[in-house]
């Protein structure tokens, strides 16, 4: 019997897609498959708009959230080939401004690899930077205020410096800082220059004026519980003027852009030639230089727990596995996968795909906001990538689930998986997961005790390079919060404890609305007061990510 060729195998997906993305409750699914070199199958399924029911195509903008972290290795990359850096030097001599309050080392000694590999010592204060709606909170000139106050270790851990991997959006933020500084242009810019032109990704979107220029933009949907679909806010993320922002989860690209990207990728690293690779026909020059560095050289071993054990790395920006592994969900918003933190190692190990397989590299990038999820994977055995960009984030994560069935058909995995089980395991873990934070909430919470007189509370706190208001409700009843100066965005405060006030949505609708995606955790969403030996407030502390030492905020003139 003649053999099925990929791309039918593949086309015979694209219900089963559809299906993932009705169950994971999100606008759309856009997919691109290369196959030894070359574009074998493209599809979507869903709106881009769901109002004007426009469907997405090859060139229809996603946000592509962590994945911009690999053009911040791939722009560092250009510059150490033209001998501006070195891999192994100290990022701070470069950005003498960067003082870190706490171990200063991670200024004096910590390098490129280091931070790349996110090794380098810093925390990551995500919620500092993007607030809800979608909204930034940092400006570009304040952000070295947060850089400085982010933590470099923990009560329990000590220092993190080469101690421990900590995923670090921070971090790759000053890396994108010291692009600057060493190439003499915007981030955007060079990026846009050297990378982005050269390689005709013409659909790839770094400034702020491409948004407002091109209607083929995938919004972010999420279905809410009464099977509404409910169009999110646009973010601020993609705006020139803000690199800190921009590198680490702003850039927008599109499936016929990735594709170009991973040629462009395999080809500077396994390639014999430019023209060796269909997908880069009409390319004069591969711009992508050091990739052997990014891929291969400097790295964090992530380990597993899974009965497999293939190795599994993660190098700069790119993880590196060996499949079959359960790793290669890592960095998926699929709890109960890999080692996301919510699966049992039973379920982990009866879920990897090609245990019955030969073995196969995979360098995976994978990024995830509030706006959707993305899946960038290379196989460089075969020169073959999968790409899956979605839109919207609610019930699982709908690009790694697409991104394992298209692998399972293109390489004809055994023995294979049923994915949509997968996906209905995955929206059981997601509703029992909402249910333990509202319960967590409710445990905690003792409103009985007597509130103090809303003055007591009302001032400016400063920590973590940002301020936090604290006012009287318009109505001049309550309390509010408002971030860094986002009076826009400003979130009414509910008395909960003794000096203790929250803010975090306890229906998850509100939740999926507000674009809460990193408030994961009942205590993101309060505000402790601390009061001085006299009794009066001092300051608020904010835990600000579960297991992290709480931040203290002191109040201004206190």
């Amino acid at each position: 019997m003649r053999e099925i060729m990929p791309w039918k195998r593949l086309q015979d997906q694209l219900q089963v897609i559809e299906k993932i993305r009705t169950e994971c409750g999100v606008g759309s699914i856009s997919v691109g498959v290369l196959h030894e070199g070359k574009v074998v199958f493209t599809g979507s399924t869903g709106y881009r708009d769901v109002e004007k029911m426009e469907t997405p195509d090859t060139s229809t903008l996603y946000t592509l959230c962590s994945i911009s972290k690999s053009f911040i290795a791939a722009a560092l990359g250009i510059l150490v080939d033209r001998g501006k850096c070195k891999w192994t030097d100290p990022v701070g001599p470069y950005f003498p401004e960067f003082k870190p309050n706490g171990d200063i080392r991670v200024a004096t000694e910590a390098t490129f690899n280091d931070f790349l590999r996110h090794s380098g010592g810093l925390a990551n204060p995500v919620v500092t930077l993007l607030g809800p709606q979608g909204k930034v909170l940092v400006p570009e000139e304040d952000f070295i205020n947060v850089l400085n106050d982010t933590p470099t270790g923990s009560e329990q851990f000590g220092p993190y410096h080469n101690k421990t991997w900590e995923y670090s959006n921070v971090a790759y933020s000053l890396i994108a800082l010291v692009i600057e500084r060493l190439s003499g242009k915007r981030y955007a810019d060079f990026v846009s220059e050297q990378i982005l032109k050269p390689l005709g990704m013409n659909d790839t979107a770094v400034y702020k004026s491409q948004l407002s220029s091109n209607g083929n933009i995938a919004h972010s949907y999420v279905r809410l519980s009464d099977k509404s679909w409910y169009k999110q806010p646009d973010h601020e993320w993609t705006n020139e003027f803000n690199t800190p922002i921009l590198s680490i989860v702003g850039i927008r690209s599109s499936i016929k852009d990735l594709l170009t990207w991973c040629a462009a990728t395999m080809d500077a690293q396994w390639g014999h030639g430019l023209n060796s690779l269909p997908a880069l026909e009409g390319i004069t020059a591969n711009p992508l230089k050091e990739v052997d560095s990014i891929l291969n050289d400097y790295y964090w071993t992530r380990t597993n727990d899974d009965d497999i054990q293939n190795p599994c790395n993660y190098h700069l920006s790119w993880l590196k596995c060996v499949m079959p592994s359960s790793m290669i969900h890592w960095g998926s918003w699929n709890k109960s996968l890999a080692d996301n933190g919510g699966g049992t190692q039973e379920y982990i190990n009866s879920h990897i795909l090609g245990r019955e397989s030969p073995k196969r590299e995979l360098y995976k990038i994978t990024g995830i906001g509030f706006c959707g999820t993305s899946s960038v994977n290379i196989f460089p055995g075969t020169m073959s990538a999968v790409v899956v960009l979605s839109s919207g984030l609610n019930m699982g994560d709908p690009s790694d689930f697409t991104a394992a069935l298209m692998m399972q058909a293109m390489f004809e995995l055994k023995e294979p998986i049923d994915i949509m089980s997968m996906v209905s395991y995955e929206q059981k873990v997601r509703l029992e997961d909402w249910k333990s934070i509202v319960a967590d909430w409710a445990e905690h919470r003792n409103n009985s005790v007597v509130e103090h007189p809303a003055e007591e509370y009302i001032g400016q706190y400063t920590g973590l390079g940002i301020v936090l208001t604290i006012r009287k409700g318009i109505s001049g009843l309550g309390l509010e919060v408002i971030f860094n100066g986002r009076g826009d965005i400003v979130q009414g405060l509910e008395h909960y404890n003794e000096d203790m006030y929250s803010y975090q949505p306890t229906n998850r609708d509100d939740w999926l609305k507000g674009c809460w995606l990193d408030w994961d955790y009942y205590m993101v969403g309060m505000l402790h007061f601390r009061r001085d030996a006299g009794g009066k407030i001092s300051g608020v502390t904010w835990t600000w990510e579960r297991g992290c030492d709480p931040a203290l905020f002191n109040k201004k003139d206190a």
